[in-house]
């Protein structure tokens, strides 16, 4: 019988759990549909195994997340006894087949009945959701024009109360998300695709990820949930995301970080906002990495349209570039890099053939 035993930690976030996870330890969530970000980041923290209160893969909506889990070799359970998360933070636990044991004075203590996610499992909930596609796209659909339609004022009101600047002319900008393997993304766009000057936003979180593969975000935009207090005070400007009615909860993280952050009320995610603020601030082109792209990722994060998100996407037109799964051609950039260096280290300094051959034949080199 397989058994994992290590430290557990549970928080109703799994944003926030990932941030103060220990390699091996064991995770303990309360996330409906594990989205594939959210996996990704306990994939980055190392976590030894998944817990979770709520269902991790529920067949009606199509996901990822527990697939890309099971593909780490990180087991996956549903704990079919409520109440369980308090109880077992920060106390170690053993898990042997459906069952989950808190380590106790020597002793093993019985908590819950587990139900974990197999192969066979995934691929019929795979096969449930899929056969709802059609319906959810028809609802997914209707929700986003109606919503497009009535936020359609108010988001063209606060666009045209939005005083014009300068700040990004002549420059392209980058917008970073903390969307499905941003990571991956962003390290072929930056090595491959983007100029040297590129102004780096970060949306929240990504602001994190960023740094750790050593870009140093210029502003960092969002409601501040998910982004740590280091980023907050690594230099960059801050804006707090305020909903339509004013609202701005990641202002309490700001003042206990001291430091200063400007206030902007928009409609829309808080990606729609740095896309916004790039336009206003006349940026060339505005990339997008990690940002929410289709269907399937909008209702992993609880969203059953994506009516802001279609407004500024048209507003942009072609001065946006979504980059989203741009690291399955990095092979491809990673070659031609390579050729391409070669080639100098063959012929150092440009030539044309017509030009050689007049030199050779004691003429001018001039065409």
């Amino acid at each position: 019988m397989e058994k994992w035993t290590g430290r557990a930690k549970y928080h109703e976030w799994t944003k926030q759990l990932a941030y103060v996870l220990n390699p091996g330890e064991i995770a303990v969530l309360c996330h409906e549909d594990i989205d594939a970000a959210a996996a990704d980041s306990l994939i980055h923290a190392g976590a030894g195994a998944v817990l979770n209160i709520k269902v991790s893969m529920s067949g009606r909506i199509p996901q990822d997340g527990v697939q890309r889990l099971i593909d780490e070799n990180i087991p996956v359970f549903d704990i079919q006894t409520e109440g369980i998360g308090s109880c077992i933070h920060e106390r170690d636990v053993e898990i042997r087949g459906s069952r989950l044991f808190l380590l106790y004075s020597g002793r093993l203590l019985e908590m819950a009945l587990l139900m974990r996610y197999t192969g066979e499992r995934i691929d019929s909930l795979k096969n449930q959701a899929e056969s709802r596609r059609g319906d959810l796209l028809e609802s997914f659909m209707q929700n986003s024009l109606a919503h497009a339609g009535r936020e359609l004022s108010s988001f063209l009101e606060q666009w045209h109360a939005w005083e014009s600047g300068s700040l990004f002319a002549g420059r392209d900008v980058c917008i970073v998300i903390r969307g499905a393997d941003y990571i991956k993304d962003l390290d072929v766009a930056k090595n491959y695709i983007l100029p040297g000057n590129t102004c780096w936003i970060a949306v929240d979180g990504a602001a994190d990820g960023m740094r750790r593969i050593g870009i140093q975000p210029d502003y960092i935009i969002g409601d501040m949930d998910s982004v740590s207090s280091t980023s907050l005070q690594c230099g960059a400007q801050l804006f707090v995301h305020q909903g339509p009615h004013g609202e701005a909860p990641g202002l309490q993280k700001i003042n206990r970080c001291h430091v200063d952050a400007d206030m902007i009320q928009f409609t829309g995610l808080s990606e729609d906002v740095a896309a916004a603020f790039a336009l206003k601030e006349d940026a060339s082109r505005i990339y997008m990495v990690g940002g929410h792209r289709d269907m399937e990722e909008y209702l992993c994060k609880g969203r059953k349209g994506m009516g802001s998100s279609l407004l500024m996407r048209m507003l942009a037109g072609s001065r946006f570039i979504d980059l989203k799964g741009i690291h399955h051609a990095g092979n491809w950039y990673g070659k031609r890099r390579r050729t391409k260096e070669k080639t100098k280290r063959r012929h150092p300094f440009p030539f044309r053939e017509t030009a050689v051959l007049r030199r050779l034949e004691g003429g001018s080199s001039k065409s």
